[in-house]
């Protein structure tokens, strides 16, 4: 061998050692890991905490936590300061200096602090705005701001080998710890309509284990390099494709799950990334092994392959989705993930019970949830303190913790009106109030009485209400993607794709995935088309470029974007009144960068739904599929239309409602009488005062007849 073919190689096996050594980095802001954007710390202590995900299959090398912070003047230096924990642990110490107000530093973290899974960063501070003698424990004086939005955490870190075991999918592979986002290539062997329904199980399943963590999946007919891969296909493809040992399943009526480490393509393996093989010699065998896939929850098995004889469900109801309650029931808090509770201290921090409503209820303005609240506090409460009770964010009201002795409530009794509930998330908070007025710092350094307990106990119950709701509402879609989780495993849904290009199957997985994560629960039930589903009863999510759709969706749907269509343009008036909508024909186009989303009632079956995604390209297709798993995107979907301007990563959304109303009830249809009562109240009661009328006008005729009859009888009677 020459030298120049020596050093050739030498040179790229120095490449691919350097390749191999270099570690990933992300920075990301710490709002990415709160709703908040900022936390501030009041009183002589207090705390506040962040959770902040490792995955375990991470090995980090380095970890920087850069600290964006605002004091109060009036703090004392000297006296104030800051201390960082990790999991309990003090990392680092800073001075609240009042001469720098606003201040940046950057805190190394030990990398051996920061264990796989959740770990709590607490920021504690101690302030001080008097020396030498007492002070306001919880003066105006004291607080430190903490800028969550100008704060970042980089990271560091090499992927570890991955072991060859099935029951590692649950939480290592698929592991909602991954940030910012994960990606996932599906190879599938061509794109006719089941094999595209076993990649939506497969999806679906593999979303769920990401919880809300963002997950993209692409499609392909070839292993992708650098991320995890699953291939489902039949063991002939398999076998094609490099990604099965050539040995058949036990039968032709059997599956086969197998992971192995990813192929790189010259003969060697990548033992960072996973390819999975759902594989069989039948559709029926392979969709048996994504189910399979879809519902492991288990560290097992602990073997590299499973064969899979079958796959059922116990029985599912209807709205049981994730953190989903059921009205007419009662829940105690312990169900509720809300355990025994104390509140401690000078400065106590909130509990928040959290919990979702079925997105078509019909929520009553007369009608009450109830909670019962069992707890006790200490003797070292002043009058005047409280648990104030937050519902959605507005205080409701104060419930005193007025015994000079301290007490024990058994099943203190709040009524919440149902209306400052609304459908999807809702939450009710706990916020502890301790009156130090009158008391100085000196008199109140003994804080063993103040506490107020929570119990575990305690119960809440929502009443009964009907599943009857107005749509279009696509922010019901985006809330926990209704109507397709009515029934929570996607019963009754089809997603239709008027075309088989690549750009809709990709759109189509990531749409499903994130259903499946809003809802919590796989799509064992989704069916895939191709062709126009003509006389569908059930839910269809339409998915495709606007140039594929069938004329007779878009006829019905508030916006047309092909042809000469109807283009209805929003105006307002005033706050008092609805905008008034201006109707025009003409034709023209979505154009490059701009995407819709639309609901209207389905042209197949009174009281079902489409939903409609569609952009002009299928470049701006793919764009439009991940634009609607951003939170901010989903939060300003509203009415029947959503017009988003594809701007990564800032994506413009203009929400309108322009199209005809229509009704459904708890099984997807509204009965023609539902529909007329509810859509025409007025009309209704114009109904109701004809009856009365008419009942009257009988009731007169009557009693006219019956005095006509009695008058002639009293003068036939001789005198």
């Amino acid at each position: 061998m020459s030298i120049m073919k020596k050093s050739a190689i030498a040179f790229l096996s120095l490449l691919c050692f350097i390749a191999a050594a270099r570690a990933e980095t992300v920075t990301l802001p710490l709002q990415k890991f709160t709703a908040l954007s900022s936390m501030e710390m009041r009183c002589t202590s207090g705390t506040q905490s962040l959770s902040i995900p490792v995955p375990e299959r991470w090995k980090i090398r380095k970890a920087v936590l850069s600290l964006r912070y605002t004091v109060s003047n009036n703090v004392l230096s000297d006296l104030s300061q800051m201390t960082v924990r990790i999991n309990g642990e003090p990392i680092a110490q800073t001075k609240l200096n009042q001469q720098n107000p606003s201040a940046l530093t950057d805190i190394q973290i030990p990398v051996t602090h920061l264990k796989p899974g959740y770990n709590t960063f607490d920021f504690d501070v101690v302030q001080h705005y008097l020396r030498g003698q007492c002070e306001l424990p919880c003066g105006p004086d004291l607080w430190t701001n903490v800028s969550l939005a100008d704060s970042t955490l980089q990271i560091e870190y090499d992927l570890k080998p991955l072991p060859l075991k099935l029951g590692e999918v649950t939480g290592l592979i698929f592991d909602a710890k991954q940030f910012p986002e994960a990606a996932v290539n599906i190879i599938i062997e061509n794109t006719n309509r089941d094999s595209v329904t076993l990649a939506a199980i497969a999806a679906s399943g593999i979303a769920r284990r990401f919880d809300y963590r963002k997950v993209k999946f692409s499609i392909s007919s070839q292993i992708k390099q650098g991320m995890d891969n699953v291939l489902v296909g039949s063991e002939q493809f398999a076998n094609s494709s490099g990604s099965s040992n050539g040995q058949p399943s036990v039968s032709s009526d059997t599956g086969l799950l197998r992971i192995s480490h990813l192929p790189n393509g010259a003969g060697g393996v990548d033992d960072k990334h996973a390819l999975l093989v759902i594989t069989g010699e039948k559709p029926a065998a392979i969709k048996v092994v994504a189910e399979t896939l879809a519902s492991m929850t288990l560290p097992y098995p602990g073997t590299g392959e499973l064969s899979s004889y079958g796959f059922s469900m116990s029985d599912i109801s209807m709205y049981s989705g994730r953190q989903t309650i059921t009205a007419d029931k009662i829940y105690d808090f312990k169900t509720l993930n809300q355990p025994t509770y104390s509140f401690e201290g000078l400065n106590p921090n909130p509990i928040t019970l959290s919990f979702r409503l079925a997105a078509d209820f019909l929520i009553k303005q007369n009608q009450y949830a109830k909670l019962s609240i069992n707890l006790s506090y200490g003797s070292g409460l002043r009058p005047g303190s409280g648990i104030n009770v937050v519902v959605n964010g507005k205080p409701l009201r104060a419930i005193q913790l007025d015994a000079v002795g301290g007490s024990y409530v058994d099943g203190y009794k709040v009524d919440i009106p149902t209306y400052l509930f609304k459908p999807g998330a809702n939450t009710i908070s706990f916020t502890p109030f301790f009156n130090m007025q009158g008391l100085q710092l000196c008199d109140a350094m003994r804080a063993d009485g103040l506490f107020a307990t929570i119990y575990e106990n305690s119960t809440l119950y929502f009443p009964s209400m009907p599943h009857f709701v107005e749509l279009p509402k696509v922010e019901l879609f985006a809330l926990n993607g209704f109507p397709f989780t009515r029934w929570p495993d996607g019963f009754e849904t089809m997603i239709y794709l008027p075309e088989q290009d690549t750009a809709s199957i990709e759109t189509a997985l990531n749409v499903a995935g994130m259903i499946t994560q809003k809802n919590g629960f796989p799509l064992f039930s989704t069916q895939v088309r191709f062709d126009e589903p003509k006389g569908w009863n059930g839910e269809l999510l339409v998915i495709g470029k606007a140039s594929s759709l069938p004329k007779s969706i878009m006829d019905a749907a508030p916006m047309g974007f092909t042809g000469v269509a109807n283009v209805p343009y929003p105006i307002s008036r005033g706050w008092d009144s609805e905008a008034a909508i201006s109707n025009t024909r003409q034709q023209s186009g979505l154009g490059h960068g701009i995407g819709a989303v639309m609901e209207f009632e389905s042209v197949y079956k009174k009281g079902r739904t489409i939903i409609l995604l569609t952009a002009e390209s299928g470049e701006d297709l793919l764009v439009l599929g991940d634009a609607v798993l951003d939170p901010n995107v989903q939060g300003r979907m509203k009415g029947d239309a959503a017009l988003i301007e594809l701007t990564s990563p800032k994506y413009n959304v203009t929400s309108m409602s322009v199209g005809k109303k229509y009704t459904t009830g708890d099984k997807g249809e509204a009965s023609f009488i539902d529909s007329f009562l509810h859509e025409s109240v007025y009309v209704f009661y114009g109904l109701v005062a004809v009856l009365i009328i008419t009942l009257a006008m009988f009731g007169y005729w009557g009693l006219h007849r019956y005095r006509a009859k009695r008058t002639a009888g009293e003068q036939k009677q001789p005198g």
